[in-house]
């Protein structure tokens, strides 16, 4: 008998937040290890028939009892597996790059890979041909495709180039200062960038350093559409960064994704309740109100914790729609990390926002197989309803309390014949790890591992 683990309204609180997921409510499928110690898992996507498409970094030459198909060079550690719905078959395995650092799809189930050293790279929906693979300046860390196939790609210090869907260069060197990832809008045919510069500001009483985000959106021809945030540090511009109140609190913009409602949706982390994300994008005089709601959707009693801050845009305007805040806390009500460096963001059709990343201890978990002694942080999955007001999810499935041992890095989420289907997926995996019908049943050290879940 199949094991089933339904997200529950577990910690519900005033304002409606973690109300119950009720047709929303969450099964886990499965949850298994991959790889062995130092392997992970860089990209996670779902195909149109379900299908799940990670990008992985395997040092062995099986998974399970299953072959890794090699067409990469010696020592190349770059997967692609594809595994069946439910998580509990693995259909296909190739060795195909160097390294994979970030994985997408586009609406005809291609395949593009952040391939490192190995850069650009589109496979066919099987992922057993290579269609097109393109040199990049730089170690390629970034990538994403538009529907119509368009591809765009980070290339790490040196900016973002765009492809046609054959693969012809059509721009090189977008981007502003320490680029952190892309995403791109086929619909209003725009490339999105978020990244963050290391600046200094006036703060009242001297000059100090701030780090300050942006999100950038350039259309297909190079030209700059829009630009948020990205505050000016001149006392007497319009965009002075503090000219409506101290902004110091040091932001950096890591993760931006086109969701499947077509919006455009970014996480960045603040290290401080004072940020410029209080702001209107465009008008640093002009606040906007974040949805907020209980103590996670709150930054009081925070130091510089890198807390989660996520935001939801037009691609193609940068027109600010909606904004929430995310921390865990610990037992005594202090904030805690909420990180996404590593992490990825995500929107499924119905505009559901789903965040992976790492979390000190609390999280305020509604879905937790682990045992009770276990730290309540480590590499977890948040689910926020369409208005940001409601947690529909928080879940993880291994105990950490330390940062950098565990994170989940990659996280997707859509509609399988009319039925919700979500997959998440990271690194630093250990025997403490909760598995259920898992492909892996051992970790090997810290491992890859991935998590399938699925509506009732």
């Amino acid at each position: 008998m199949r094991t089933a683990i339904v997200a529950s309204a577990v910690g519900c609180v005033a304002l409606g937040l973690c109300a119950p997921a009720g047709a929303e409510g969450l099964v886990l499928r499965a949850s298994s290890f991959l790889g062995a110690d130092g392997d992970s898992v860089r990209g996670a996507r779902i195909q149109s028939d379900g299908t799940i498409v990670l990008g992985a970094n395997l040092g062995g030459a099986a998974v399970g009892r299953t072959a890794i198909a090699n067409r990469a060079a010696d020592g190349a550690k770059g997967c692609v597996l594809r595994i069946s719905g439910d998580g509990q078959k693995l259909l296909s395995a190739v060795r195909v790059a160097p390294e994979i650092n970030d994985l997408a799809l586009d609406d005809k189930d291609g395949i593009y890979l952040a391939a490192g050293v190995g850069g650009a790279v589109k496979l066919d929906a099987s992922a057993q041909k290579v269609l097109w693979r393109r040199d990049l300046p730089a170690s390629c860390t970034r990538v994403d495709a538009a529907r119509d196939g368009h591809c765009a790609a980070v290339a790490a210090g040196k900016g973002v180039a765009l492809f046609d869907p054959a693969g012809r260069e059509l721009a090189a060197g977008i981007a502003r200062t320490n680029t952190s990832d892309v995403c791109i809008d086929s619909a209003s045919r725009t490339i999105v960038t978020v990244g963050f510069r290391n600046a200094r500001a006036y703060d009242g009483k001297r000059n100090e350093p701030v780090q300050i985000s942006y999100a950038l959106g350039v259309g297909y021809d190079g030209r700059q559409k829009w630009a948020d945030y990205d505050w000016s540090t001149d006392r007497a511009s319009e965009r002075f960064i503090n000219k409506p109140t101290n902004n110091m609190a040091d932001t950096r913009g890591y993760r931006c994704a086109i969701g499947r409602d077509g919006m455009l949706y970014c996480a960045f982390e603040s290290a401080g309740g004072n940020h410029i994300f209080r702001y209107s994008p465009v008008n640093i005089m002009q606040p906007v109100k974040l949805v907020g709601g209980d103590q996670h959707h709150q930054f009081h009693n925070s130091g510089a914790e890198h807390k989660s801050v996520l935001i939801k845009l037009d691609p193609g305007t940068g027109r600010f729609v909606q904004g929430q805040q995310f921390c865990p806390r610990t037992e005594r009500g202090r904030a805690g990390n909420a990180r996404v460096k590593e992490g990825d963001i995500s929107a499924d059709d119905d505009s559901r926002l789903y965040l992976a990343g790492y979390a000190d201890p609390v999280l305020p978990l509604s879905l937790d197989p682990c045992p009770a002694d276990q730290p309540r942080g480590g590499a977890f999955l948040l689910a926020l309803s369409a208005d940001f007001a409601r947690r529909l999810l928080c879940t993880r499935m291994q105990g950490c309390d330390r940062q950098g041992q565990t994170s989940a890095r990659c996280a997707d989420a859509r509609k399988v014949g009319g039925r919700l289907r979500v997959v998440y997926a990271g690194s630093g995996a250990t025997g403490g790890m909760h598995t259920l019908l898992p492909l892996q049943k051992d970790a090997a050290g810290s491992d890859g591992f991935f998590v399938v879940l699925e509506a009732k």
